[in-house]
């Protein structure tokens, strides 16, 4: 007679579920991992063997590994389980109890078709999750329940600023340092209804007597000059009687300037250094203008242009 315990036992390492024909269906449960919100723990999956005396169909299952392991033929091993379940039954009639190897226990139950399965804590195939303890977890506290209380506030006293006395007395010397040169400076302040002073100013130049060359070569730019105040001198002709100052005489509308500077000196050693006797000076505009030429038509004053771009590439047409 065959061992039927040690075959179901192989088989349920392989399959969760085996029927013994005439019997009952040996079945593994399985049940995940989960959270006990009252113990607050994470339980580990765990697997339990229970026994179903409603399932009885011959499957072939136990039958074939029956034929397998003990190498007899399939009918040989029909002959052996049944009379292997006939010697189970007629034990558990007598003795009230028929143990399944290290599955559990068969006890008489209230039919004798019925009986009852015990199944053991240690048995092989429910070791796979053995060993395994529970975790004790301590939830986080809700941060939206915390939401609606206040902060505590403590109020720590704020200790006074002292300042050293030496540096007192270095902010007063500065202070009375700076309230006298405040007052020196406005005191020596231009007075603004003499008719000799000069003022420091950004001027734009003679810009509504500008008129712009079309010609790409040539351009005629508006002049930005910063004058800075200086005290009025006496202005010195030039020896070159076409270099005098304001002399107008014969001048056209529109002249060839080479160069502008703020004073006649200035203008006249440019005269000097460039050793053209054609240049003369003009006062526009608190400006002292070298022209190269004149022209009472801005035409004319184009061509001269082009002339002179060859030897003052600087040159523009200004009107006056």
């Amino acid at each position: 007679m065959i061992d039927i315990a040690q075959h179901l036992e192989y088989l349920l390492m392989h399959h969760n579920c085996v029927v013994v024909p005439g019997l009952g269906a040996f079945i593994l449960h399985y049940e995940s991992a989960r959270y006990n919100p009252v113990n607050q723990q994470f339980t580990p999956p765990t697997m339990s063997l229970g026994f179903n005396p409603e399932v009885r169909h011959n499957d072939a299952m136990l039958t074939g590994s029956i034929s397998r392991r003990e190498g007899i033929t399939i009918d040989a091993a029909r002959l052996e389980l049944d009379t292997s379940i006939a010697s189970l039954r007629h034990h558990l009639q007598l003795c009230g109890e028929f143990p399944m190897g290290n599955l559990g226990t068969f006890k008489p139950g209230s039919t004798p078709d019925a009986p009852i399965f015990n199944p053991s804590a240690d048995s092989l195939p429910i070791r796979a999750y053995m060993g395994l303890r529970p975790i004790a977890v301590t939830p986080l506290e809700n941060i939206n329940e915390r939401k609606d209380e206040k902060p505590i506030v403590v109020d720590v006293p704020k200790e006074p600023v002292v300042i050293p006395l030496p540096l007192k007395i270095v902010a007063s010397i500065v202070a009375v340092i700076i309230g006298f040169g405040v007052l020196l400076t406005t005191t020596n302040l231009v007075n603004h209804n003499s008719t000799n002073a000069n003022y420091a100013s950004l001027d734009t130049g003679i810009s509504s007597h500008i008129e712009r060359v079309i010609d790409s070569t040539i351009s005629v730019s508006r002049e930005i000059m910063l004058n800075i105040a200086m005290p009025t001198t006496e202005k010195k002709s030039h020896n070159n009687p076409m270099s005098s100052v304001n002399n107008t005489n014969g001048v056209g509308r529109y002249i060839l300037v080479v160069g502008s500077f703020p004073s006649n000196k200035t203008a006249e050693r440019y005269i000097e250094e460039t050793n053209d006797p054609t240049l003369s000076i003009i006062e526009m505009d608190s400006k002292f203008r070298i022209y190269a030429a004149s022209a009472s038509r801005i035409n004319e004053a184009r061509e001269l242009a082009s002339e002179l771009s060859e030897r003052y590439p600087n040159v523009w047409i200004c009107r006056r």
